[in-house]
């Protein structure tokens, strides 16, 4: 015999709470209820970090090991480890210290601090060097991460296990550079507001990626994506503080409402002159400075920025601004292209200010 019993108050109360539910009616498609209505409900958070100095929930960091460094990183560190001076590899003690203090300093700012569970045992096809930092590559928008592809071999195949961890976490996937795009993602799209970004081309990535991620920032709200075509390196580094534009974000950052830090001899003119037409603001590095990463500054939100220590005159420049600076010591991975941003992933901030608010 069927069990017709009257469903609980509970249940019948959550029934009323499904989207689309009509009683005693086949389900039909949500169309009118979206992926970001959905979200924290069925991923577990509000995943997205779509600004530069919205307040910053949560971060993800990888703490380097030294028993990664393999016998190609030694043999060849010019390679493997990219910067630096010729055949330096970082001091490790003293690299493991400064990240440590690194991560106490987003901690004490109130931010949750997530690490990686990477291990050398889970190298699986991975040419990423240890020495040079395997980099937390993937960019999180709204809704979720953008995988990126790497340019160069010290850097590739860490794009699985990096997707395998934030699915782990919990963390949707919403594309993944493939085919013959490169697009080291975080490192080329710097977003001045939820929504306008710039996208960058470089020894680092290449124009299929830029258009690949194209229509992905748009579903998430980006409105205006201006592209850089940055300077780079050929065969050496005379010229330093040109070849740090790689990453964009190695020569231009948010770091208030409607101000930015830039190192100029890295960027095109056409970009300098789109960020003062939207009415930033821009502080000017030294070139020898931008060499010590000052372009490479990471907000907790606006007006709180931090910055490695050695770089007296963008930091006066900031503080005469209002901008509140936490330095860093990063001697052990500064000279070797890895400022604060290339060692934190943000996984959930705020949006931040609008530029056209």
């Amino acid at each position: 015999m069927v069990d017709v019993r009257k469903p609980e108050t509970d249940v019948a109360d959550r029934l009323k709470k499904i989207p689309g539910y009509q009683p005693g009616m086949p389900a039909h498609r949500m169309d009118e209820v979206t992926f970001m209505d959905e979200l924290e409900l069925m991923w577990g958070r509000k995943w997205g970090a779509q600004s530069s100095i919205g307040e910053l929930r949560t971060v993800l960091v990888h703490r380097p090991r030294q028993e990664g460094l393999r016998d190609e990183d030694l043999a060849d560190p010019n390679f493997f480890v990219n910067f630096g001076r010729p055949g330096d590899i970082p001091k490790w003690d003293k690299r493991l210290k400064q990240h440590d203090d690194m991560v106490a300093a987003l901690r004490s700012e109130g931010v949750e601090v997530i690490h990686t569970d990477y291990t050398p045992e889970k190298r699986k096809g991975i040419y990423a060097s240890e020495a040079g930092g395997l980099g937390l590559e993937p960019i999180i928008i709204r809704g979720g991460a953008i995988i990126h592809r790497a340019a160069i071999a010290s850097k590739r195949g860490a794009e699985r296990w990096i997707t395998e961890f934030l699915a782990k976490l919990g963390c949707p996937i919403l594309f993944t550079v493939h085919g013959k795009a490169i697009h080291e993602v975080r490192g080329n799209i710097l977003f001045l507001d939820p929504e306008h970004c710039i996208q960058a081309t470089s020894v680092r990535s290449n124009m299929e990626g830029v258009r690949q991620v194209e229509p992905v920032l748009r579903e998430a709200g980006v409105k205006e994506i201006h592209v850089a075509h940055s300077p780079s390196y050929l065969n050496s580094m005379h010229r330093f503080g040109a070849a740090m534009g790689f990453h964009i974000v190695n020569v231009l950052n948010m770091v208030d409402e409607k101000l930015a830090v830039c190192y100029p001899g890295a960027l095109p003119y056409d970009t300098l002159a789109y960020l003062r037409r939207l009415g930033l603001r821009l502080i000017e590095i030294p070139e020898e400075e931008a060499v010590n990463q000052a372009g490479n500054t990471f907000c907790i939100r606006p007006g709180v920025t931090l910055m490695a220590a050695g770089n007296p005159v963008t930091t006066a420049a900031l503080r005469r601004e209002g901008v509140r600076v936490i330095e860093i010591d990063l001697s052990e991975s500064a000279p070797f292209g890895s400022g604060p941003l290339c060692q934190i992933g943000p996984l959930v901030r705020d949006d931040g200010p609008y530029l056209n608010s």
